[in-house]
C-alpha cells in the first residue's frame, strides 16, 4: 500500500495527472485494507490509519485530497472529531463519512460534522472511488476564469470516473451521446454557442444517476421495480442541480434536467410537451435514448440496426419531435453500422485501461 506523501495542508491543490491523496480512518483494519486495495488498483495513493488520535496528527501534517472516516471508534461516536479537524486544518479537502447508522441519522451526523457526503456500512469500494472523484472534480468546476474546453475536460474526466466507473456498460456513453448531438444540431441549424452547451449537457447528461441513494439498479440483471424507476426518475433534476452554476453550465443544466422528457409529454421529470422542450432538450433526447438502446447493458442485449430505425420511425411525432427525428434517421441510414459498433470497441477500451492501471499500481 502506497502512502501519502508530506506537505503543506494549507496550500493542497487538487492536481487531476497525480494520484489523489486518500486517508482512510476506521478502527477495523480489516476493513479499510480491502477498500484501500482497491482504492489503490483505482489510482488512489491511500494511508490507512485506526486511531482518531494518529488520524489527526496525520492530517496536521500531510496534504490529503481526501478523508474517508468512519463513525464509530470503539464503541464511541468519534468519527466527527476526525472530521472537525479536517475542515479545521484543511478546509480543502474533501470529507466523506461511513456509517453504519440508519439513513437519516447518518445524513445528519455527516453534515454535522462537515463531510460532503456519506455512505452506508458496508460500503462499495467501487461507488466510494467513484463518489471521491465526483467531490474533487466538482472542485475543479466553480472557478468563473475557466475556459471552455477546460470545463468540458472536466467533464468528461467526471463521468468516465463516477457514473462509467459504477457501471462500465456505459462506458463512452456521454462522449458518444455528444459526438451524435453535435452532428445532428449542425444539421438542424442551431448556432455554434448552443451547439456548445449542448455538447456539455450531452457528456453530463447520466451524471445526476451518482447521487442516488442506492447504485445497484445500474448493474441490475431484470428490469426494474416500481420504486426503483421512481428512484431513477429523479437523476435529470439532481444532475442539473448539482452540476452547479459556472456561467457555462446555466444552458447545459437546463438539457440536462430536459433529456428525459417526451415531444407527447410522456416523460420525465416535469412531463414537458412540445416545444415546451428545448430545442437542444430535443435532441439530447433522441440521442440518449439511441445509445441507450443500441449498448449492451447488464439487463439486456444492444439492439441491431433495423430494429432502431423501426423504432425511431415508429415513435416520430410520439415521444420524438420529427424534424429532430428526420435529421436523426439520416444520420442513421449513413452513419448507423459505425454508431452501433461504438459501444462494444469502448468497452474494450475502458476494459483494457483498467487492467493496465491495476497491473501499474
Amino acid at each position: 500500500m502506497s502512502y501519502a506523501r508530506p506537505g503543506s495542508p494549507s496550500s493542497q491543490e487538487f492536481d487531476p495527472a497525480a494520484r489523489p491523496r486518500v486517508l482512510l480512518v476506521d478502527d477495523e483494519i480489516s476493513t479499510i485494507e480491502l477498500i484501500g486495495a482497491v482504492l489503490d488498483a483505482q489510482g488512489f495513493e491511500i494511508t490507512l490509519c485506526t486511531d482518531v488520535a494518529e488520524a489527526t496528527r496525520l492530517i496536521s501534517a500531510q496534504a490529503f485530497d481526501a478523508l474517508v472516516s468512519d463513525v464509530v471508534f470503539d464503541g464511541n461516536d468519534r468519527g466527527g472529531e476526525v472530521l472537525a479537524a479536517s475542515r479545521s486544518l484543511s478546509p480543502e479537502t474533501v470529507r466523506i463519512l461511513m456509517t453504519g447508522y440508519p439513513v437519516i441519522e447518518g445524513a445528519v451526523s455527516a453534515i454535522k460534522h462537515g463531510a460532503i457526503d456519506y455512505l452506508q456500512k458496508p460500503v462499495d469500494p467501487m461507488i466510494l472511488a467513484a463518489t471521491i472523484r465526483r467531490a474533487l472534480n466538482e472542485r475543479r468546476i466553480h472557478p468563473e476564469e475557466l475556459v471552455f474546453q477546460d470545463l468540458v475536460n472536466i467533464l468528461s474526466d467526471m463521468v468516465a470516473q463516477t457514473i462509467e466507473r459504477v457501471d462500465p456498460y456505459t462506458a463512452g456513453h456521454g462522449e458518444r451521446t455528444r459526438s451524435y448531438c453535435r452532428q445532428i444540431a449542425q444539421r438542424f441549424g442551431l448556432d455554434p454557442r448552443t451547439v456548445e452547451r449542448l455538447e456539455l449537457a450531452a457528456i453530463a447528461h447520466d451524471y445526476g444517476k451518482i447521487y442516488l441513494d442506492d447504485l445497484t439498479f445500474l448493474t441490475k440483471k431484470g428490469p426494474l421495480t416500481a420504486a426503483e424507476y421512481r428512484a431513477v426518475q429523479r437523476h435529470p433534476a439532481l444532475g442539473a442541480q448539482k452540476l452547479g452554476n459556472h456561467p457555462h453550465l446555466q444552458d447545459a443544466c437546463l438539457y440536462v434536467a430536459e433529456h428525459h422528457e417526451r415531444w407527447d409529454g410522456t416523460g420525465y421529470p416535469l412531463r414537458l410537451k412540445g416545444k415546451a422542450i428545448s430545442e437542444p432538450g430535443r435532441i439530447l433526447c433522441v440521442v440518449e435514448v439511441f445509445d441507450s438502446i443500441s449498448t449492451r447493458r447488464s439487463y439486456k442485449n444492444p439492439w441491431d440496426l433495423d430494429k432502431c430505425i423501426d423504432f425511431f420511425e415508429a415513435q416520430s411525432g410520439r415521444a420524438f419531435e420529427p424534424e429532430v427525428l428526420d435529421i436523426f434517421l439520416g444520420l442513421l441510414e449513413e452513419f448507423g453500422h459505425e454508431w452501433l459498433a461504438a459501444p462494444a470497441r469502448d468497452l474494450a477500451k475502458a476494459q483494457a485501461l483498467r487492467d493496465a492501471s491495476t497491473v501499474i499500481h
